[in-house]
């Protein structure tokens, strides 16, 4: 398929033609399953092509009107989509929401979020964000992230960490809850011992400042002992589940929830 380009985004945003996917999030050492992240994964395009996210997602990074425009489409997808799953399933599960710095960034995005919380029920407890590495932070964003967590009782992820804009400085400001340590990270964890010692690095630097670690990337059996042994707390990857529909993610979560 030719360039997606700024047209088509909108367009499909407007006949609601992005998928909305969700990937398990595995808890290690309990080998239970109740969190998952959500995104989107394809957009269907005028002609009914399937387009993979790694083909229009640049384009919304790149574009802070457009982020505007699909952040608030995807927030309230992610939200409903998300309470519709746990009423299904009679349970409270954990939801992972990926957002973007200029979302972040908005005066509105607090507002925005209680609307999400009053409208679908969800206990903010329950409710992740997962910021993403893909764009920086102003002041009205750091803001904003310190009272979703303080005031709305929602916790943050830091995506991607070390990687992009995701970066120890971030720490200093905002009251991140779990770090996310990207794949580039845990892929060659059993074959280099230098990229394990800077893995464990992380993991004791989140210890300190009393933050969780979920691990990203996770393809082998070998990899997932190696990051139990040494004390994450989320692991996520094509070893547990590759992402999947909405109803198949039910049902994944209904075998291995607690």
């Amino acid at each position: 398929m030719n360039e997606i380009t700024r047209k088509q985004i909108i367009e499909a945003l407007a006949h609601d033609r992005f998928l909305l996917f969700g990937q398990p999030k595995w808890t290690l050492g309990k080998n239970t399953c109740n969190t998952y992240e959500v995104f989107i994964d394809l957009m269907i395009a005028e002609n009914q092509e399937r387009v993979p996210a790694q083909s229009f997602i640049p384009v919304i990074e790149a574009d802070e009107e457009l982020t505007m425009r699909f952040g608030a489409w995807f927030l309230e997808k992610a939200f409903t989509s998300g309470a519709r799953l746990m009423e299904n399933l009679g349970m409270d599960l954990n939801i992972s929401i990926n957002i973007l710095g200029f979302q972040a960034n908005r005066p509105e995005f607090v507002d925005r979020v209680s609307e999400m919380i009053t409208m679908t029920k969800i206990k903010p407890s329950h409710v992740q964000f997962e910021l993403s590495e893909a764009q920086p932070l102003d002041s009205v964003g750091i803001a904003n992230l310190n009272r979703i967590h303080d005031e709305l009782g929602i916790n943050l992820v830091l995506g991607n960490f070390g990687t992009g804009y995701s970066t120890v400085d971030l720490l200093r400001h905002v009251p991140f809850d779990m770090l996310e340590l990207s794949k580039a990270f845990t892929a060659n964890i059993t074959e280099s011992e230098r990229e394990l010692k800077v893995t464990l690095a992380i993991l004791q630097l989140a210890h300190v400042l009393d933050i969780t670690v979920c691990a990203k990337g996770i393809e082998t059996a070998e990899q997932l002992e190696l990051l139990e042994e040494a004390g994450f707390y989320k692991a996520q990857g094509y070893l547990i589940g590759r992402p999947m529909p909405l109803s198949e993610l039910e049902e994944f979560v209904r075998k291995y929830a607690a």
